[in-house]
């Protein structure tokens, strides 16, 4: 009775938080986190369907669509940095290829995993994925929230509300594939409810921060980290050609 009341109270609340969105007409301003909410959602409905009319096929078809899942979850990293940093041109450059090259790079080890295994299962590879992208997740948001603050970089009540809700929920994923590689089965009643218990903490919290529109406020004056972008692109350039000129140099000697 308590994972059937879980479900439908999320799946109302992912619906409620779409909706508003589309009538307040702020669902493109946040365009990759209110297709990932409505991703899940319709997700969650066909999932309920197969698990009742086929479910023999449940499993199958729950590993073939997760992939998806964490992929669309992990760009709403990409879009958290987007927004935060979309008046400094040159940190969002930078960021964009952070948050792209670590995806890439946590897919390819999977997928050469698979190629090269014969034994490979798709659960497991589809869970070792998600194990990872989950801990990268965590580790870019913590990122972005260290930059927000030391450069005091003024930012909505909207994104603020995405970042701290996705946050917790991350967080919370990390600490189950911890606690559940450590301790197995013993531990899958507890677990069985926390994570659904998580997940509607952070559909209350988004519902709160994203029930109206909150552009990101004009910064009132000058932040660094441009300059110190700048700076470091600069130091960047600087050692490359010097060692790409001792390069130069081993090779003609």
């Amino acid at each position: 009775m308590l994972t059937q009341t879980l479900w439908w109270t999320t799946n109302a609340l992912m619906g409620f938080l779409v909706f508003r969105s589309l009538r307040g007409r702020f669902f493109w301003k946040y365009l990759i986190f209110y297709i990932y909410l409505s991703h899940v959602l319709a997700l969650e409905l066909v999932r309920f369907l197969i698990y009742d009319f086929r479910p023999k096929a449940y499993g199958n078809f729950y590993w073939h669509t997760e992939f998806l899942s964490v992929a669309i979850g992990y760009c709403v990293i990409w879009e958290i940095y987007d927004r935060a940093l979309e008046s400094y041109p040159g940190p969002l450059r930078m960021a964009r290829l952070l948050v792209t090259a670590t995806f890439v790079l946590v897919v390819a080890k999977v997928f050469s995993t698979a190629v090269s295994d014969s034994g490979w299962v798709l659960a497991e590879g589809v869970g070792e994925l998600e194990r990872n992208l989950r801990t990268v997740q965590a580790v870019l948001l913590v990122v972005v929230l260290a930059v927000v603050s030391y450069y005091m970089i003024p930012i909505g009540r909207n994104l603020r509300g995405i970042i701290l809700g996705y946050g917790f929920y991350i967080g919370a994923l990390v600490v189950i594939n911890t606690v559940w590689s450590r301790f197995g089965d013993t531990m899958h009643l507890w677990l069985k409810y926390f994570q659904p218990t998580a997940w509607l903490v952070t559909l209350l919290f988004w519902s709160a921060t994203l029930w109206s529109y909150h552009p990101n406020p004009k910064p009132e004056k000058e932040i660094e980290i441009e300059r110190d972008y700048e700076l470091m692109a600069t130091r960047t350039a600087l050692n490359i050609a010097k060692a790409r000129g001792y390069l130069v140099r081993a090779i003609r000697q």
